[in-house]
C-alpha cells in the first residue's frame, strides 16, 4: 500500500530534474530535504499543501528514509492577519509544531521590529542560520551554517539573506537613534562582499568534510535590477562548491534552474513559489546524485499540526470577522495567476486604501482638520498592499488581511518638489514590478516608461536625488488637479514605513512632522469600510489616477 501511494504521489510532482554530482558521496539510505519558502502566512492552502500536510508528508518520507530535513527560505511570519495580530508568534509556533531543521531570515522577518525578530529567532526551536548578517562589529548574528551527518554523509547548509532586506523591510530598524546602520548584510553595489561571505563559509564547511553544500537562501532570481547583484543567480555564478541554492525572496516556481560557478559546474537553484503553492523535495540518492521536485499535492494532513493551526486561529477569529462593510464586486491586488498588479500600476484596491488613508486621517486628526484638504494627498506604498478583497462581505479581518504589518500614519509638510522626486523614485522600476512603486488620493500623475530612470541611490539603495538636467518619466503631476509646483509646500499623509523609516528606499528628505503614528494603515480601512458600509460603485474600475505609457 505504500508502495502505491508513493506512486500515486509521485504522478502529481510538477517537474523532477537530476544531476550527477563529481565528489562520489553516496549516502546507504536517500536523504530527503522537503523546502518552503514565502509561506507569508499561508499557514493553509489547496491540496493539503499546508503546514499540516507537509509534516503528513515529512512522516511518510520517514518511513522510506530516516534522513529527512526539513528547512524554511525565509518570509514565514509576515503576510496575513495569523502573523499581523501576533507580530509573527504563532507562526513560530506552528513551524515549531512541524519540527523544522533549517530557517532563514527573509527580509520580511524583520517587519515586526528587532527586539520581536530576536524574540522569535529566540522562540523558533531550530534557530535561524546566515553567513551575512552582521552586527556593527561585523560580527556574524547566527552561525553561518550548520552540518547534518548522515550516517558516513555530511550535508552542510548555508544561510544567506538578501541584503535588500535593509530597504525591503523598515530600515530604520537596522539603524541606532543617529540614523547609522548597526546591522549589515554584506551588501554592497557589486556584489563581491557577499559573494565573498558565501564563499568562506563553503569552504569552512568543505574543511570541517561537508560533502554536499546546500545553501538556504532567501535571495531571489527575477528581481529588480538594483538587486540584481544579490540574485541566486550571480550568487551561483560567483562562488564554487555550491551544490544547490533552495532559494526564495522572489516567488517564482523554479523547479530546477541550472547555472554555471566558478568551476563550470552546475548549480541547481530551486524556489517553490508562496503561500504554499508547492512545497520542494530535494532528494541525494545513493548514487550521490541529486534531484528536486516541486509537490502540487499531499492525500492527508498531520494531525497534531492541524489542531495547532485551529487552536491559534479560534483565539482571535470569532471577534475580528464580524461583517463591517459589503462589496459587490472585487478589490483586487493580483491577477488570476496570483501575480501583483499593485506593484506596476493603479487598481481599484489601492486606490481604495489611499482613499480610506485621506478620509480617515482628515476626519479623525484634529491637527489635520484646520487645513485647507485641498493641498492633502495620501499615499500608500504597493508593498503595503498584499490580498485581493473578494465580493461578499468585509471585517476588520478583510482590512488587515490587506495591510497586515502594522504600519502607522504620518503626516507632514513637504514640498512639491519632493513630492515629484518620490514620485520618480516610486517609477524607477517601471516595467518590473516595485513595493516602493506609490498609489495616491487626490492627486493624478502621468509615467512615461519610455524614458529611461534617473534615479540615483546610495549603496544600501535608498533615494539620492534624480540626475541633474535628466528628463523625468513623472508628467503631469497634479494635486486637487492642479499641477504640482515644485517650490509649494503641500501636506503628505503615508505609513511609517514610506515618510519616515526610508521604506524601499524613500526618503522625503525635507519632510516636517504635523502628526506621527495616530493609527494603523489596516486601522484607517476598516475605519472606512465601516463609515461607508457598502463599497461604492465608483471602485469597481479605476479611475485613472495614474497613466502609464508604455
Amino acid at each position: 500500500m505504500l508502495k502505491k501511494f508513493l506512486l500515486a504521489l509521485c504522478a502529481l510532482i510538477l517537474i523532477f530534474a537530476q544531476v550527477a554530482l563529481a565528489n562520489n558521496a553516496k549516502p546507504e539510505h536517500e536523504i530527503i530535504i522537503l523546502y518552503t519558502n514565502d509561506v507569508h502566512c499561508g499557514v493553509e492552502s489547496q491540496n493539503n499543501l499546508g503546514y499540516a500536510g507537509l509534516a503528513y508528508y515529512r512522516d511518510e518520507m520517514l518511513k522510506l528514509t530516516p534522513y529527512v530535513t526539513l528547512v524554511d527560505a525565509g518570509d514565514a511570519v509576515q503576510g496575513d492577519l495569523i502573523g499581523a495580530i501576533s507580530n509573527g508568534r504563532y507562526i513560530i509556533e506552528i513551524m515549531n509544531a512541524c519540527s523544522y531543521d533549517i530557517a532563514v531570515p527573509g527580509n520580511h522577518e524583520f517587519d515586526y521590529d528587532m527586539p520581536q525578530f530576536f524574540n522569535s529567532a529566540k522562540n523558533l526551536n531550530c534557530g535561524y542560520i546566515s553567513c551575512n548578517f552582521r552586527d556593527a562589529n561585523n560580527n556574524l548574528i547566527f552561525k553561518p551554517y550548520k552540518i547534518f551527518n548522515y550516517n558516513n554523509i555530511k550535508v552542510a547548509f548555508i544561510g544567506i539573506c538578501t541584503p535588500a532586506s535593509l530597504t525591503t523591510s523598515t530600515p530604520t530598524f537596522f539603524m541606532n537613534e543617529q540614523g547609522e546602520y548597526i546591522y549589515d548584510f554584506d551588501g554592497d553595489l557589486t556584489g563581491k562582499k557577499l559573494y565573498n561571505s558565501v564563499q568562506d563559509a563553503v569552504n569552512k564547511a568543505r574543511q570541517e568534510g561537508a560533502d554536499f553544500i546546500i545553501a538556504v537562501a532567501h535571495l531571489g532570481e527575477e528581481v529588480p535590477v538594483n538587486q540584481l547583484q544579490w540574485s541566486a543567480l550571480r550568487v551561483a555564478a560567483n562562488t564554487r562548491g555550491i551544490d544547490v541554492i533552495i532559494d526564495g525572496h522572489s516567488h517564482e516556481l523554479t523547479p530546477c534552474l541550472k547555472v554555471k560557478n566558478l568551476d563550470s559546474q552546475d548549480v541547481i537553484i530551486t524556489q517553490t513559489g508562496t503561500k504554499f503553492k508547492t512545497f520542494g523535495k530535494l532528494t541525494i540518492n545513493t548514487q550521490g546524485e541529486i534531484s528536486t521536485q516541486l509537490i502540487t499535492q499531499v492525500s492527508s494532513k498531520d494531525l497534531k499540526v492541524d489542531k495547532v493551526i485551529k487552536d491559534i486561529k479560534s483565539r482571535y477569529e470569532a471577534e475580528i470577522n464580524e461583517p463591517i462593510a459589503y462589496t459587490s464586486f472585487d478589490l483586487i491586488a493580483v491577477d488570476e495567476n496570483n501575480k501583483w498588479l499593485v506593484r506596476a500600476g493603479e487598481t481599484n484596491l489601492c486606490n481604495f486604501v489611499a482613499d480610506a488613508i485621506l478620509y480617515d486621517s482628515i476626519s479623525r486628526v484634529k491637527e489635520l482638520q484646520a487645513i485647507d484638504s485641498r493641498d492633502i494627498a495620501a499615499f500608500i506604498n504597493a508593498g503595503n498592499i498584499r490580498k485581493t478583497l473578494k465580493t461578499g462581505a468585509l471585517s476588520y479581518a478583510s482590512a488587515l488581511s490587506v495591510s497586515p504589518f502594522g504600519n502607522t500614519l504620518l503626516a507632514a509638510q513637504v514640498s512639491g518638489q519632493t513630492i515629484l522626486d518620490e514620485l520618480e523614485l516610486a517609477a524607477a522600476a517601471m516595467p518590473k514590478n516595485s513595493g516602493g512603486f506609490l498609489h495616491v488620493a487626490n492627486m493624478t500623475f502621468t509615467i512615461d516608461a519610455r524614458v529611461s530612470t534617473s534615479v540615483q541611490l546610495d549603496e544600501h539603495n535608498i533615494f539620492i536625488g534624480v540626475k541633474e538636467n535628466a528628463e523625468r518619466r513623472i508628467k503631469d503631476a497634479k494635486i486637487n488637479n492642479k499641477a504640482i509646483e515644485p517650490d509649494k509646500i503641500y501636506i503628505v499623509i503615508t505609513s511609517n514605513y514610506v515618510l519616515r523609516d526610508h521604506g524601499d528606499g524613500h526618503r522625503f528628505q525635507d519632510a516636517k512632522f504635523i502628526v506621527q503614528d495616530y493609527e494603523t494603515v489596516a486601522d484607517a480601512t476598516a475605519h472606512y469600510m465601516k463609515a461607508l458600509k457598502f463599497i461604492p460603485e465608483k471602485y469597481k474600475v479605476c479611475e485613472n489616477r495614474i497613466t502609464i505609457i508604455k
